[in-house]
């Protein structure tokens, strides 16, 4: 193997991964600092919902137009981009204390989620091309720093918001324009279809091994939904219905994505062994205890714990997904990824939209007691599909991969 090369491509997925990082960083601000922004503009939980979906609906919905628009595009324009204009959460402050500026930060979220979504498929679709590094690692990489940005964004709002107010979000500006010049050096491109090793696995793969896409979305989507359910309403349920400090729900929403962080490579591992889908079923089905047990003593500070589990499972069993999508027949590469990303997501957040008003008039903390049961559907339907293809998943051969790994090592 070429040393040079494969350096390079640590360096790229590096470079990719830090751009995950911070938009998924913007991506999860509004939701900590809510109780802050309802307080300074004077808003309902549903018209601060709406200011959420502004953000939520277009990072996800803009990301399947993306995904179709530059398929057969090999220059990151949408990674610059999107960079730059997911900052524009940042500019809160700017907004006035009126019914223009409630419009105002909607169109900044509107503005904000644009970027975030243009950046998700072309940065998978560059990870696509990282071909001396094992496809297992290198989506780990890429989407477990995407989640601990989107953890982290919570805790490093509150933390300025509290501090500084609205204002205290300017310096975070700087971060992307950084981005945006370590993505042009590391000379970063795209995918514009299967790679040669992945074109050859795929024809290699009987049609029992290579599942129906649109049954790993449908997988997702119950999981999906309790996932937003929870990041969204947790910080305002702990701020107005248990009283505690607005940083609290910042580190809530920390605990959860670093267990996001951390669960996919014990899981990518599992599943190297095991096959992608029978460990797609255990990891949902472990998220529903950790999540009743949150539920059960969120009153107390550590039941933050919990919240790790539930994330070390879930966002490990929603990694594991976009392995099984990479794989799977129907739609192209980068609309399969468009659609495992902003689909799933997407639907979630206007599912999210539909129950607000239930949560402003029974409160956050009712509606969070239902969200085990996402989790628990898409853990049966996992295991529906494990029954009905028993050699699906294992499309990436475990030898190919543990010899990649292996050369890995030796950089």
């Amino acid at each position: 193997m070429n040393r040079e090369s494969l350096r390079l491509q640590w360096i790229q997925l590096a470079v990719l991964s830090a751009a995950h990082f911070l938009v998924d960083m913007f991506g999860n601000m509004l939701p900590a600092i809510l109780p802050a922004i309802r307080s300074h503009f004077a808003l309902r939980l549903s018209l601060g919902s709406v200011v959420l979906a502004s953000l939520m609906l277009t990072s996800n919905g803009v990301q399947l137009l993306t995904g179709h628009m530059r398929a057969d595009k090999s220059k990151p324009l949408f990674l610059h981009v999107g960079l730059l204009l997911a900052a524009a959460i940042c500019l809160l402050a700017l907004a006035p204390q009126s019914s223009l500026g409630v419009a105002m930060i909607i169109g900044l979220g509107i503005l904000s989620g644009s970027g975030i979504a243009v950046v998700h498929p072309e940065g998978l679709r560059a990870v696509h091309t990282l071909d001396r590094i094992s496809p297992a690692m290198g989506t780990a990489v890429f989407m477990t720093a995407g989640f601990l940005g989107f953890a982290s964004g919570g805790a490093i709002a509150t933390q300025l918001v509290a501090g500084h107010g609205l204002a205290g979000l300017y310096p975070l500006i700087l971060f992307p324009v950084i981005g945006v010049a370590a993505l042009f050096f590391s000379q970063v491109r795209l995918s514009v279809g299967d790679s040669e090793a992945e074109a050859a696995r795929a024809a290699h793969a009987t049609a029992s091994e290579r599942l129906p896409f649109w049954y790993v979305l449908a997988i997702g989507l119950p999981a999906a939904t309790t996932t937003t359910l929870l990041l969204s309403l947790v910080p305002t349920y702990l701020h107005d219905e248990l009283h505690f400090e607005l940083t609290f729900g910042g580190l809530s929403s920390f605990m959860f994505g670093a267990g996001g962080t951390v669960g996919p490579f014990v899981w990518a591992a599992a599943a190297n062994r095991k096959g992608d889908l029978p460990c797609t079923f255990w990891a949902f089905l472990l998220a529903v205890p950790c999540t009743v047990l949150y539920l059960l003593f969120s009153e107390q500070r550590f039941a933050i714990c919990m919240l790790f589990g539930a994330g070390f499972c879930s966002m490990s069993a929603y990694i594991l997904t976009i392995t099984l999508s990479r794989y799977a027949r129907g739609l192209n590469f980068g609309q399969r990824m468009a659609f495992i990303v902003g689909g799933n997501w997407g639907i979630a957040n206007i599912i999210f939209i539909g129950i607000s008003p239930l949560a402003e008039r029974f409160g956050t903390g009712a509606i969070l007691k239902f969200t085990p049961l996402g989790y628990g559907l898409s853990a049966l339907l996992a295991l529906w599909m494990v029954l009905k293809y028993p050699r699906a998943g294992r499309c990436i051969p475990a030898s190919a991969d543990s010899a990649t790994v292996a050369e890995n090592s030796s950089m």
